[in-house]
């Protein structure tokens, strides 16, 4: 059963038990193979679970979820909650995108690991100052893009079990960063920090990576940087990199 919702302002339309007052949304979506388009236009949006509580997220359960949220307008607020119960296929679709300033989300797929989420893509994109995102993932075959432009202190901090993939990332100090992750390793750890504007990151993982997997960490302090890092076979490689200054370009490979 397809189960169909899309949303612009405070029109509904919906299969499941969803609420709308002003610019907000309250959704317990219970099924499977479901497609929501959300788009929220106006200052203040709100998307969350029944209850109108920033600690009550909005529920997605059921197998293919595939989720677009779109908030434009100032001092968004998003949490949602998605319950995934594929082991092969296409899990989650989730697209989130923020154009804004002052937003808070908080988005977790099988963060509790109560269900399955295999085969998972992430893209999420930040326009705007100010701009919190708080990211968990409980998963496999998971493909994660995520990229911040606009003015300050845009933070992004993902927490990524994908077989056993924990992944930090932290980017603030200005507009035009772009950090773009491709994980799919059975274990590694992933630490990237960045203060500047205009820094692009990009991380590709694949393989076993050994019994303890790969490792990628990242300290940059200045702008207009790039660094490009690929991992893959069997063993286990380690890239650890302090770049201090601007227009910097890495180019690192490591496989077997």
């Amino acid at each position: 059963m397809k189960n169909l919702v899309k949303m612009f302002g405070a029109l509904l339309l919906t299969t499941s038990a969803v609420f709308a007052a002003d610019n907000s949304i309250y959704i317990n979506q219970i099924g499977s193979t479901s497609e929501f388009d959300v788009k929220q236009d106006g200052s203040g949006n709100k998307l969350y679970g029944v209850g109108d509580s920033a600690g009550t997220a909005a529920v997605f359960s059921g197998s293919s979820q595939d989720i677009d949220i779109r908030q434009i307008g100032a001092s968004n607020l998003l949490g949602i909650d998605v319950q995934s119960d594929v082991a092969s296929g296409v899990g989650v679709e989730l697209t989130y995108i923020i154009t804004g300033s002052n937003s808070v989300a908080s988005i977790d797929i099988n963060g509790d690991g109560g269900g399955l989420a295999a085969n998972n893509k992430i893209d999420i994109q930040q326009t705007g100052d100010y701009s919190d995102l708080i990211f968990d993932l409980l998963g496999s075959g998971n493909e994660l893009t995520a990229t911040t432009t606009g003015g300050t202190l845009n933070d992004l901090t993902y927490d990524i079990d994908a077989n056993d993939i924990n992944s930090v990332i932290a980017v603030s100090g200005g507009g035009g960063n772009q950090t773009t992750m491709t994980l799919g390793t059975d274990s590694s750890t992933v630490d990237y920090t960045g203060v500047g504007a205009s820094n692009q990151v990009t991380l590709t993982q694949s393989g076993t990576g050994g019994a303890l997997g790969h490792n990628f960490d990242l300290d940059i302090t200045g702008s207009s940087n790039t660094v490009t890092t690929t991992q893959s076979g069997n063993a286990k490689y380690d890239t650890d990199i302090n770049i201090t200054g601007s227009t910097n370009t890495w180019s690192i490979t490591q496989e077997q």
